[in-house]
């Protein structure tokens, strides 16, 4: 007499094994998707910058995402109009150096700013002199960029014209 149950088996433990490795790997899957850690998104932002001669720098914070100070920074860069090294020149803000910030964030709304004077001091502090002051008469009508950055990733450049 014929087993009539004979192909059963082998087809009935395929399946089996099949199962048993898809789970094992999804297992893996979920320890090893663990393990891996992401940043944050960093903010998305839309500055207005301006700069007078009377009163410093102004940054109006317009629409996006508040911006977390304590994990950004402004860098002031001399334009290209201001002379053939201006590269050399970026300065590096702090939050300490806008003078009516308070909050650990700049909000939608919020506007800081840098008095001519301050910025000046700034610069001179970071060596920079001449033909490269934001502050000189001389450069009204020139610009610069005032690049903000998250985590060392640029999120906004604006480019700044130097008026009277």
């Amino acid at each position: 007499m014929k087993n009539k149950e004979s192909g059963v088996s082998p087809v009935i433990g395929v399946l089996l094994m099949l199962t048993l490795t898809l789970i094992i790997a999804a297992i893996v899957n979920m320890y090893a998707g663990s393990l891996v850690t992401t940043d944050p998104k960093p903010p998305t932002v839309t500055l207005q910058v301006s700069y007078n001669s009377a009163d410093g720098m102004t940054v109006r914070h317009i629409s996006g995402d508040p911006i977390p100070m304590i994990s950004s920074q402004f860098m002031i860069r001399p334009g290209e109009s201001m002379g053939p090294k201006y590269q050399q020149y970026p300065i590096t803000l702090n939050q300490s150096d806008f003078s009516n910030y308070y909050n650990t964030s700049i909000k939608v709304g919020d506007i800081v700013t840098i008095t001519k004077d301050k910025l000046k001091g700034i610069q001179e502090n970071n060596k920079v002199s001449g033909p490269y002051l934001i502050s000189n008469i001389s450069n009204i009508g020139n610009t610069f960029n005032c690049e903000l950055y998250y985590k060392n990733s640029l999120i906004s450049r604006n480019e700044v014209l130097i008026q009277p």
